[in-house]
């Protein structure tokens, strides 16, 4: 192919001119494609009802089985007592409380409940290293609190096998130790603070509100909610073990 340019002839590649035709189309194209888009979303923009409301989508609380998905009305993660009384003052309805969520099969969680995830309120409030003691929100994990009192030479006196449950859940199902001659969690507990519907905090031990202190460990929640738990704590030593094989019939 040839084109006259000026009184001489060039030859002009097909394959150049292809390609120059290309550019211009697809410039062409992506210019339409911008208009497009612009106008589109100034139309959308412009457009619908100034009063709508989008859906609140629904929120579901599962356990770590993740077979027992529950909805809930709302969650809330208390950080303060404070913030736990604010949540149970702002319904008249269920409300349902979480931890680590380890309780399966619809503990957690109730339908259409005020759900409080404890899992934020969670600060060790006080080591006394002289009575081996210690007070903790409930949202912390065992885990977090022993490498709280590691430091001090302590060890937990009674809790479950895993440490990643909340001390909260794990006293609210009264969990059975693994620690010789120990038996379950209350065993090691020296006192709580209950936050009540009403919003009332009141102290609870074996010798101070002693029913109520046994009612709500092992309780799941049913009187109120634990705000506070003080435990006691014992030596970190070593556990030797030792095994002996002996008859079925003389294991008795």
């Amino acid at each position: 192919m040839y084109k006259l340019k000026g009184s001489r002839f060039n030859r002009v590649n097909p394959v150049q001119l292809l390609w120059r035709v290309f550019r211009v189309l697809a410039s062409i194209l992506i210019l339409l494609i911008v208009v497009l888009a612009v106008s589109t979303a100034v139309t959308v923009l412009r457009s619908g009802d100034d009063n709508f409301v989008p859906p609140v989508l629904p929120l579901t609380v599962n356990d770590v089985s993740k077979l027992n998905a529950v909805r809930v009305g709302q969650v809330i993660r208390p950080e303060s007592i404070a913030d736990v009384q604010a949540a149970l003052a702002s319904t008249t309805g269920r409300v349902s409380i979480g931890g680590g969520r380890f309780s399966q099969g619809g503990q957690t969680a109730y339908p259409d409940s005020v759900h409080l995830d404890m899992r934020s309120f969670n600060k060790v409030l006080n080591i006394d290293t002289a009575a081996k003691t210690v007070t903790v929100q409930p949202g912390i994990r065992w885990r977090d609190l022993q490498a709280a009192i590691d430091p001090h030479n302590l060890a937990i006196k009674i809790m479950q096998t895993y440490a990643n449950f909340t001390v909260g859940g794990s006293l609210s199902v009264n969990v059975h130790g693994r620690y010789i001659g120990e038996g379950p969690l209350v065993g090691s507990v020296l006192g709580l603070k209950l936050l009540l519907a009403d919003g009332s905090v009141i102290d609870a031990s074996p010798d101070t509100n002693a029913d109520i202190f046994y009612g709500a460990i092992g309780g799941y929640g049913g009187l109120g909610v634990i705000v506070e738990a003080t435990l006691q704590l014992e030596d970190n030593i070593a556990v030797e073990r030792r095994v002996r094989v002996m008859a079925t019939e003389d294991y008795a």
